[in-house]
């Protein structure tokens, strides 16, 4: 095979791996899912801090990517 063709051939591949790769991750998104998404804080001092740790777990099949997070 020449150069040419084997490079063409690379360039094919490449391109079919990536369509599968995206199709398979576009039929099984990521699923977002929190615990306990309402707490009851009880009683605090207004203007104090609180804390409180969410846990957020990906039941889907894809990636999942969490770019911001704000108060709501």
């Amino acid at each position: 095979m020449s150069r040419k063709k084997t490079l063409v051939v690379s360039l094919l591949a490449l391109v079919a791996i990536f369509v599968l790769v995206t199709a398979a991750s576009a039929q099984n998104p990521p699923k977002f899912m929190v615990r306990d998404a309402e707490v009851d804080i009880g009683d605090h001092f207004e203007g104090s801090d609180i804390e409180y740790a969410f846990i957020i777990r990906n039941t889907g099949a894809g990636e999942l990517h969490i770019l911001s997070v704000r108060p709501g």
